[in-house]
C-alpha cells in the first residue's frame, strides 16, 4: 500500500456485527471515519482501539536549530 493511501475497511459478519480498521490514516482524524461509518449505519461503537498508524506522525517534520550565545 501507498504511504498516502487512506482506507476504511469495513467487514460485516454472518451474524451483522459490523468491523471496521482504518489504514493510512495519522492521528485522531481516524475517528472521523468511524463517526461517518456509526452515522451511516446508525450505530454506536462497542469497541474500539488504535492502530499503530494513529500514533504516527503524518507530513514533513521539520529540523530546527537554534543558536545560543551562551548568556
Amino acid at each position: 500500500m501507498s504511504g498516502s493511501a487512506k482506507r476504511l475497511v469495513v467487514t460485516v459478519a454472518a451474524d451483522g456485527t459490523v468491523s471496521a480498521v482504518t489504514e493510512g490514516i495519522h492521528g485522531p482524524k481516524c475517528l472521523n471515519y468511524i463517526a461517518v461509518l456509526e452515522d451511516l449505519l446508525e450505530a454506536q461503537t462497542v469497541h474500539s482501539e488504535y492502530t499503530s498508524d494513529y500514533h504516527r506522525v503524518s507530513g514533513t517534520v521539520a529540523n530546527r536549530q537554534e543558536q545560543h550565545d551562551g548568556r
